[in-house]
């Protein structure tokens, strides 16, 4: 299974916001933090948007913040709107539509089992284990 560049950069878009939640988080602050382009986050949060996943707020104080609580945002959700689809074989014959079929209803039910409270609260402890003197 490969991610795109989107999906990627889309999830650790969400885990930034997620940790300053409930405050609105600026993209320019996520490029910085995250290490990306601003214009491709500016693309990727309009399909987040269009899903009812983030919130945007123009001005002063504005960006964005998410539009459920974490723990009922999933990876699933997130990846979902960012991939055509999370498994892409191409195959000929029952049998290995089937072995696909069963693989990739593993993977979604997995993936569902990740929800963004959980990311953050990884990340936050990452970086307790990155200290040193």
């Amino acid at each position: 299974m490969r991610l795109s560049s989107t999906s990627l950069t889309a999830i650790k878009m969400f885990v930034d916001i997620g940790e300053h939640e409930p405050d609105y988080v600026s993209l320019v602050d996520i490029a910085k933090r995250k290490e990306v382009s601003k214009k491709f986050l500016e693309q990727i949060v309009i399909l987040y948007k269009k899903a009812g996943l983030l919130i945007g707020s123009r001005g002063n104080q504005g960006g964005y913040k998410l539009a459920k609580p974490m723990h009922q945002i999933s990876l699933k959700d997130i990846l979902e709107i960012s991939e055509n689809t999370l498994f892409d074989i191409q195959v000929d014959g029952n049998l290995i539509k089937e072995i696909t079929k069963g693989l990739d209803e593993r993977i979604e039910e997995y993936l569902a089992s990740i929800t963004l409270d959980q990311l953050v609260e990884k990340q936050i402890n990452s970086y307790s284990n990155d200290y040193c003197i």
